[in-house]
């Protein structure tokens, strides 16, 4: 599991597996001189905000050239070979790849805390298997022990996890690694898809996310955790359809908002929050804004508006539930309400193309934060 010592593995992943094993252990070393500096400041108690930046399970990590992101593409591809072989969705492949980020920067590491060795940092000690196994190259014993299912050892693997396609990624990973920072896998997500889209993986790919388990979950489906059948708690998940066809000529700004910013929104766009207020009940909503980050944002046009759901929905079954009512709602009438586009919990409908796709921000926008990836707010945009 991951843990302070990963100082030093930050380190080992930029050497090449080739390396000889006395200047690997010396620059073990030197990561465990880093915690011993550390220690005076909380040693292992350290909270996730205390520590040092650029460490494996930091957030907002950029693209990394060269020859360790070479190798963490070929780790990939063999991870969705195996995920695609069994029959998982992409949703598996994504948070198997977000949880080898964290504990080995995506790398079959010979070393780690106590037994642990591995792309997951998987221990003998605690069941996985022989460290020989584990660290196979390739090490496809090692990726379907954490899929899990009948055929692979005792600890729990994903497969196993009743209703894990309606968790949030982070806490599917920490219920599989069961880690003592639980909190770093969800920080690891973007990195993730970059390396994803890098090695050419459909995360969106369909899938039956118990394959290689003995029989179904009471109540789950091979459907579940598929792009259009995700659920999260309550939630029904996100409905797309046929791309909506309408002429809508281009209106000036002409209404006060009814959101109260004291900005003024196109007929169209106020009619819409009207409607909205009807058949959605009581809204936290936001329209107008002056958006000076985002200049090209529809917000300041007065053809954009924000729901909010009351928390991160990533976390919450309630918000996910209600955001996703939002959204459908929003696209189900967008051929009578002039709906261009909708975005909500990391992915974005447009009306053109009658589809949901992953949102990646807009180069404006963080994608997995919880605002910039829009898991506490749907945003409606007019024409």
């Amino acid at each position: 599991m991951f843990d302070e010592r990963d100082l030093g593995r930050g380190l080992m992943a930029v050497a090449n597996r080739g390396m000889a094993a006395k200047a690997a252990a010396g620059l073990v070393v030197l990561g465990l001189a880093g915690l011993l500096m550390l220690a005076p400041f909380g040693g292992a108690n350290t909270s996730q905000a205390a520590c040092a930046p650029g460490v494996p399970g930091q957030p907002g990590l950029p693209f990394q050239p060269g020859q360790l992101r070479e190798t963490q593409i070929g780790f990939a591809k063999l991870i969705d070979q195996v995920a695609v072989q069994r029959g998982l969705p992409g949703r598996a492949t994504l948070i198997a790849l977000m949880t080898a980020l964290v504990e080995s920067n995506l790398q079959n590491l010979t070393y780690g805390d106590l037994d642990s060795v591995g792309l997951f940092q998987q221990r003998p000690d605690a069941g996985w298997g022989t460290a020989k196994a584990i660290t196979d190259d390739p090490p496809v014993y090692a990726i379907n022990a954490f899929f899990g299912g009948k055929e692979a050892p005792d600890p729990p693997g994903l497969v196993d996890i009743n209703g894990w396609p309606a968790m949030a990624l982070g806490d599917v990973a920490q219920k599989v690694q069961v880690s003592a920072f639980p909190d770093r896998y969800a920080t690891r997500e973007g990195e993730a898809r970059q390396i994803a889209a890098a090695a050419g993986i459909d995360l969106d790919r369909r899938g039956n996310p118990y394959a290689g388990r003995d029989g179904l979950p009471p109540g789950a489906s091979v459907g579940d955790g598929t792009p259009d059948e995700e659920t999260c708690g309550t939630s029904g998940g996100l409905e797309s359809g046929q791309p909506v066809n309408g002429v809508w000529p281009e209106q000036a700004q002409s209404v006060t908002d009814p959101t109260g910013t004291g900005g003024l929104l196109t007929p169209r766009t106020a009619a819409w929050v009207e409607e909205a207020k009807k058949n959605l009940g009581a809204l936290s909503m936001s329209c107008w804004d002056a958006h000076v980050w985002n200049p090209t944002s529809d917000h300041p046009r007065g053809k954009a508006c924000d729901v909010m759901v009351g928390a991160d929905s990533r976390r919450s079954a309630a918000a996910r539930a209600r955001g996703d009512e939002i959204a459908n709602w929003a696209v189900k009438t967008a051929g009578t309400t002039g709906v261009h586009y909708v975005i909500w919990y990391g992915k974005i409908w447009s009306a053109r193309r009658g589809t949901w796709i992953p949102y990646n921000g807009g180069g404006v926008y963080v994608p997995t934060d919880a605002t910039g990836g829009h898991f506490d707010h749907v945003h409606v945009s007019m024409w």
